[in-house]
């Protein structure tokens, strides 16, 4: 502990000294960041938001006592909570067993599971086209990796939050086959840069120039709302997951609302056409282009509102989390994110901020920013990444988050923990756990 200590007064220590600078570089990495609940009886998750989706959630008097309570329950398991499952994982039936078992072996407390990748389904839908993964794999035609998953995590004591990407729908280099996929049949609601093009137009080239990940709907047309929450509904009616986990649930890192539906909806609000905001005076332009980013957030907060809404109409009560950008100034500025509010306002019953920097001064900065904002509180659950550090920097993160007195943390992710052998035994004796061994 002590020795845990002297390292957090290093890295929690003034930005601009020599001991967080030396610290800083020394955890950094060059390595671009990517994307990437209800206790066991789903009874005590009602208290973490309005079940109605209504409102915010109601004042609870007993939050500190039981964030004090599962902090101390995380100490004991070893200091992870919740892993995110990449897609990948799902494809062949026979490794689910090991997915359950190493996270039961490990003290996880639930998985959040990708189901929805890029506008394609890993579960039986009506709604998405069964993803293309699955039929390159030698898993039967009926088989289900939700419904597989969910037997064998429930079995076990595990939680199963359906992961869902929202607005990023399709990042392959070639279209998607099926007609029905969204790209296909519905072309009008992506997303377009300045000019006009849609994100579906640009060249892999391109978009990697742009660094955007692939092509993102565009979240001021009123039928991708209601498109998005018809999947979170149809996944909360069909299966009995413990919560809806959404994820790019945001605009891409550049520039876009340049569409007809979103230009034509600013204008009659504003008066102005996004395209020819630099045509305005000076002032005109600064008040018109804050009035832009504030029509974009509220775009992106109308989708989490009505998949909470939707849910809530199916199952009320079940638990909305997110993963969000944890920049608050990016995710407010270039992301139209902005999740404070949204778990401020009982939107989300749980935000997992995705704090991936290699950088172990910027995770703590922005963990001491959060534990500032909200205090000790299981609303929030920081993201800690394995995959591009060293695991003695990831160990030391998830100790710092501790000390902090985060009672909940994910990993991201289950794949990176157990691609390389001895990843996760190495991690455990760093972070000084009992010593299960969930295998290589």
């Amino acid at each position: 502990m002590t020795a845990l200590l002297v390292s957090l007064m290093v890295f929690l220590g003034p930005a601009g000294s020599a001991e967080a600078r030396a610290g800083a570089a020394a955890a950094a990495d060059t390595v671009a960041l990517p994307d990437s609940s209800a206790l066991p009886d789903s009874s005590s998750s009602r208290v973490l938001g309005d079940s109605t989706g209504r409102g915010p959630a109601p004042p609870d008097t007993s939050g500190a006592m039981r964030a004090s309570v599962l902090a101390d329950t995380a100490r004991a398991r070893g200091g992870v909570d919740y892993l995110w499952v990449l897609r990948g994982a799902l494809i062949d039936p026979a490794k689910l067993d090991h997915i359950v078992e190493r996270a039961k072996a490990i003290g996880a407390r639930g998985l959040l599971v990708q189901v929805v990748g890029r506008g394609d389904a890993f579960y039986r839908s009506d709604i998405l086209p069964r993803s293309e993964a699955l039929g390159g794999s030698e898993a039967p035609p009926d088989y289900d990796p939700l419904e597989e998953i969910l037997e064998r995590a429930h079995r076990s004591g595990l939680e199963v939050h359906a992961w869902v990407n929202c607005m990023l729908v399709w990042s392959a280099r070639s279209r998607p086959r099926d007609p029905r996929h969204v790209l296909n049949a519905h072309p009008e609601w992506v997303a377009a840069i300045k000019g006009g093009r849609p994100l579906s137009w640009l060249k892999p080239r391109e978009r990697q120039r742009l660094a955007i990940e692939g092509v993102y709907l565009n979240p001021a047309h009123p039928r991708v709302r209601t498109w998005i929450a018809s999947v979170a509904q149809e996944i909360a009616r069909r299966y009995p997951v413990d919560g809806i986990h959404l994820d790019y649930i945001r605009q891409p890192d550049v520039a876009v609302g340049y569409d007809p539906t979103t230009r034509a909806r600013f204008a009659l609000q504003t008066g102005v056409d996004p395209e020819r905001r630099d045509r305005l005076p000076a002032p005109q332009r600064a008040a018109v282009d804050s009035e832009w980013l504030a029509f974009q957030r509220e775009q992106v907060t109308a989708v989490v509102r009505e998949v909470r809404d939707s849910v809530c109409a199916a199952r009320p009560g079940l638990p909305i989390s997110a993963a969000v950008v944890a920049d608050t100034v990016r995710a407010m500025r270039s992301t139209a994110q902005p999740w404070q509010k949204w778990v401020q306002d009982g939107l989300l019953d749980r935000a997992f901020p995705m704090c991936y920097a290699p950088s172990v001064q910027t995770v703590m900065n922005q963990l001491v920013a959060f534990a500032r904002e909200f205090g000790a509180t299981d609303r929030l659950v920081p993201g800690i990444a394995v995959f591009n550090t060293s695991v003695a920097v990831a160990a030391l993160k998830i100790k710092g988050a501790r000390t902090l007195g985060f009672p909940l943390l994910a990993l991201y992710s289950y794949d990176s923990l157990f691609l390389k052998p001895g990843t996760w035994p190495l991690l455990r004796t760093s972070l000084g756990s009992e010593p299960h061994d969930p295998g290589p």
